[in-house]
């Protein structure tokens, strides 16, 4: 296996078409390792990074790849390119390669990486189990995950009574006679479908007197990847309309046998219809429908979560490795102690039932 790295304001244009092979054939690719994840992250959140590229292969094939980026500063950092918006951030592999691939690039980061520090996030349990000599390891983030029956029905089953009343209200009147609709966005409509989600968003936010997550480039970070998204088929955007106006919306995406829940926004004046709970149930079920496998919930352990009666449950890990001295110790320190900052305010915020 040869270890190659790719730098330089080319190599994403180098890379394409083999990126694209390589999701295609691994059965643990997400949308957060595709091309088109990491090509539109670069475009709005790469200033002062360049790119690290680490691709594995044998013979002439590409059979690994790890996105990364570097950035110079009072120590110089080389972190998983995507990280912020990036819910899944492991190596995309092709199959029966994993555990060589994995440790030839633990191998290269400790010994050849050049850097002060490595900073490695969103590391999925069941998805990598890559590990740097000396590093250490913090959770990030549960992740909750549904296994999908084979019908809608069969699904509704297992739900509790409340929200399986909840539920059934997408086939009573308030739907069947028009005075609400479900629709799914279109490829010519992503743009305005953005807009209405992300107003639903804000206004789910305001009500709890906290901005919501989608704040300036990272609007255009989304409208960027949902337009590339939604041609490939990837990009769920559901719109709730009562009475012909806006009351809720939801951001999912999906590859391979799973969907991906990433946001949902909804106006609070509109809370007695329960258009959150009617999103989630609409989106379970066109997977149901179209065959899909999983729902997957992706990061946070919010109680609504727990509610559709998710099976399985993972934790992501960020992984932080001083190499170099007095500077990548003070940056591995610095680093730990701001993703501890953030673990308790999330905390906070949680048992004031604001998130």
């Amino acid at each position: 296996m040869r270890i190659q790295v790719h730098q330089g304001s080319d190599c994403f244009t180098g890379l394409k078409e083999a990126w694209r092979e390589l999701v295609r054939a691994s059965p643990l690719a997400t949308p957060f390792q595709t091309w088109e994840w990491h090509r539109t992250w670069f475009s709005h959140y790469g200033k002062g990074k360049r790119p690290y590229l680490l691709a594995a292969y044998e013979g002439g094939d590409l059979i690994a790849l790890y996105p990364l980026a570097r950035k110079g500063g009072l120590w110089s950092v080389l972190r998983s390119s995507g990280a912020g918006p990036s819910d899944y951030l492991h190596p995309l592999i092709r199959p029966g390669y994993e555990t060589l691939a994995e440790a030839a690039f633990g191998e290269h980061l400790v010994e050849e990486a050049r850097a002060s520090l490595v900073d490695l996030h969103e590391l999925r349990d069941d998805l990598s189990s890559l590990s740097l000599d000396g590093e250490s390891a913090i959770e990030q983030s549960a992740c909750l995950v549904l296994d999908l029956p084979k019908t809608f029905d069969a699904y509704l089953a297992t739900l509790g009574k409340s929200l399986r009343y909840d539920v059934r209200r997408l086939d009573k009147p308030l739907f069947k006679q028009g005075k609400a609709t479900l629709e799914t966005v279109a490829g010519d409509g992503i743009g305005m479908g953005l807009d209405i989600f992300f107003e639903q968003h804000k206004k789910r936010w305001r009500k709890r007197g906290l901005p919501g997550v989608f704040l300036g480039r990272a609007q255009a970070f989304h409208r960027d990847w949902g337009r590339r998204a939604i041609a490939q088929g990837w990009l769920w955007l559901s719109i709730l309309r009562y009475e012909d106006q806006p009351i809720g919306a939801l951001y999912a995406m999906t590859l391979g046998p799973t969907v991906y829940f990433y946001q949902a926004g909804f106006d609070p004046a509109h809370s007695s219809l329960s258009p959150g709970t009617l999103l989630v149930a609409h989106t379970i079920r066109r997977a149901i429908e179209e065959g899909k496998a999983t729902f997957d919930f992706l990061r946070g352990d919010e109680p609504y979560k727990r509610r559709w009666k998710p099976q399985r449950e993972y934790r992501n890990r960020r992984k932080i490795m001083a190499l170099a001295g007095i500077q990548g110790t003070f940056g591995a320190g610095w680093n730990r102690m701001g993703s501890e900052l953030k673990s308790k305010v999330r905390a906070r915020l949680k048992e004031k039932r604001l998130i």
